[in-house]
């Protein structure tokens, strides 16, 4: 068997160094690849395309001292220089880094910043970052390779077959804290925890712990509002990795804090007797909800999957169900269950369930028989009675059903037929519908209707019975909206004939500017252009109003003759206002709505 031989070039490692950096260094004095350099020193623990945290935390300890002596190191020199892996647990460790320590060793790296917990600079008092500020991930998570062919302190990370990102990771941003910052002091004080590659795990989270603990407590909003947004992203995501659940601290942690907290006498008080859900103990403690069942369930207590059981009284619910006449939905949440498991109760009783709603207390409430009769058969022993007053009340204010259920958001079709069933439900007709140009009025039986509706004891039943959902009596402004809306522009035009001349006649709103200039015009013809350019009215409108004049006979049109255009294109059209509608101008000096 051969001898052990050993490199004929030496680069002896720094204080706190991490392996990783001190292999790189020694590639880069022996120009040579990483790869050439890990196959040279016999390690084939860690194959060239490993991730770097297995030279970090997967030597072992006959490699470590292989090495010190090919390298002629004093024995244990590279304990500190890994890492146990027990302190990371499944989840590989990343790395962080300090742009200006970076700068100052010229790219060597220190075992810290392998560490979980690792995220501030003692030195220069500021947070590390975990990225590269170029490529955006973490620089040294596979293991580099042709090092000699590139600048130290630079990105390793691979982003092709042959090339890597190479950016200058000196150059970040320095995220600065400050001196006497809670979080570099405690950073200080985790860096002197003891750690070597034989040292318990246990034993450094119980310190890690108590000062992470101490750190989260003694923050304060003003600590944290001091920080950039940089600074606080960084720390909140280094924290949030740490103290993870997937992690092996995270783990760590939760599992002391159940075994602390969630004591037997703790579940039987709040789980069984309290009845608490595992869901709201494990929001009450900070722990993960499956965490809590499996520690609920190791401890030998019942593990409710849906309702607990509810012991009945099956008296109580009979007298409940069937004296008082209360619904199934009401007496479950007022025992805290479900509506389904009083329903299966009652079926085990043998009591007869009730059709569907007839236990509603609007239903079965029984009105004073000092109230109108209209009232009683409209609203007893009906699921929306008071209802349907209620809009009869409101619709009569506008002129048409159209208006009023604009008003209440209803579709015509619907509110139509809500006062048909309150006409069926009186059993007389309660209002006269609108038609042309006269609008929906009272009859004799819905104006009583209406005025016992106004009684201050009638308005305290309705109000008790809708609630928050009666609507309001219309306010002046409403009502004018709907009156507009009913004779808005596209209400019907009354046809002009002789029949009619001298008559009342009904004349939108809308369309009184237009009128107004054809009148003052006299038998002068106009064009849509001039008219829109004198009352200002959108050209679409006066289209539209135009044909409607012409369609009621109250304008004639003719399109311009060639002769007229002798420029060509598009003719004019116009129009004049026929001898009967003439007849009609000094109607239009009264009041607007009528002629």
């Amino acid at each position: 068997m051969s001898e052990l031989r050993t490199l004929a070039i030496r680069v002896l490692p720094r204080p706190g160094e991490s392996i990783d950096s001190w292999l790189e260094a020694l590639a880069r004095r022996s120009w040579t690849s990483l790869s050439a350099l890990l196959d040279a020193l016999g390690l084939p623990e860690v194959p060239a395309r490993e991730r770097t945290c297995r030279l970090v935390t997967s030597l072992s300890e006959g490699a470590l001292r292989r090495l010190e002596r090919q390298v002629t190191l004093p024995a244990r020199r590279l304990d500190d220089a890994v890492l146990p892996a027990e302190i990371f647990g499944r989840r590989a460790p990343g790395w962080r880094f300090c742009p200006q320590c970076l700068r100052d060793s010229e790219g060597r790296w220190p075992t810290l910043w392998w560490l979980p917990w690792a995220f501030a600079c003692t030195k220069h008092h500021g947070l590390l970052h975990r990225v590269c500020p170029s490529c955006g991930r973490e620089p040294r998570h596979f293991l580099p390779r042709a090092v000699h062919l590139h600048q130290r302190a630079h990105c390793m990370r691979r982003t092709g077959r042959r090339n890597v990102c190479g950016a200058d990771l000196t150059s970040a941003p320095q995220l600065n804290l400050g001196h006497g910052h809670p979080i570099v002091q405690t950073q200080t004080e985790i860096n002197s925890v003891t750690l070597h590659p034989f040292t318990s795990a246990d034993a450094v989270f119980v310190e890690v712990d108590r000062l992470l603990s101490a750190l989260a407590d003694s923050l304060r909003p003003s600590d944290l509002s001091a920080m950039s947004t940089a600074c606080r992203s960084a720390w909140e995501s280094v924290f949030t990795d740490a103290t993870d659940s997937q992690s092996s601290l995270g783990s760590w942690r939760f599992h002391e804090r159940r075994v602390r907290i969630l004591t037997p006498e703790f579940l039987q008080r709040e789980y069984t007797e309290g009845g608490k859900s595992l869901d709201a103990i494990s929001r009450e403690v900070g722990l993960p909800v499956a965490h809590v069942i499996r520690h609920t369930k190791n401890l030998g207590f019942t593990i409710y999957r849906g309702p607990r059981p509810i012991t009945f009284n099956d008296d109580w619910l009979r007298e409940q169900y069937v004296t008082q006449k209360r619904t199934g939905a009401d007496i479950a949440q007022e025992i805290g269950t479900h509506s389904e498991v009083v329903r299966r109760r009652l079926e085990h009783l043998g009591i007869p369930r009730r059709p569907s709603g007839r236990s509603t207390p609007v239903l079965i409430t029984k009105l004073d028989t000092s109230l109108p009769s209209d009232i009683r058969a409209a609203a007893e022993g009906t699921l929306h009675g008071w209802r349907r007053l209620r809009r009869f009340q409101i619709s009569i204010f506008f002129p048409t059903l159209t208006t009023s259920a604009s008003y209440l958001r209803l579709l015509p079709s619907t509110l139509t037929l809500q006062l048909d069933q309150l006409e069926c439900a009186v059993g007389a007709t309660l209002f006269h519908r609108s038609v042309r140009h006269a609008p929906q009025s009272p009859t004799r039986r819905g104006a009583r209707l209406l005025r016992d509706l106004d009684r201050d004891d009638v308005q305290k039943l309705m109000h008790a019975a809708l609630g928050s959902k009666m609507e309001r009596i219309p306010d002046r402004d409403s009502i004018n909206s709907g009156i507009a809306t009913s004779d808005g522009d596209r209400a019907a035009l009354t046809n002009l004939n002789a029949r009619q001349h001298g008559g009342r006649l009904h004349i939108p709103p809308p369309m009184l500017p237009l009128l107004r200039h054809l009148f003052t015009r006299g038998n002068e013809e106009s064009y849509l252009a001039q008219i829109h350019a004198t009352t200002g009215m959108p050209v679409t409108t006066i289209f539209k109003q135009l044909k409607r004049l012409e369609e009621a006979g109250w304008l004639t049109g003719r399109r311009e003759s060639p002769a007229e255009r002798p420029s060509g294109g598009r003719g004019r059209t116009y129009y004049s206002l026929t001898p009967l509608a003439q007849c009609l101008q000094p109607s239009l000096t009264q009041p607007a709505e009528t002629a």
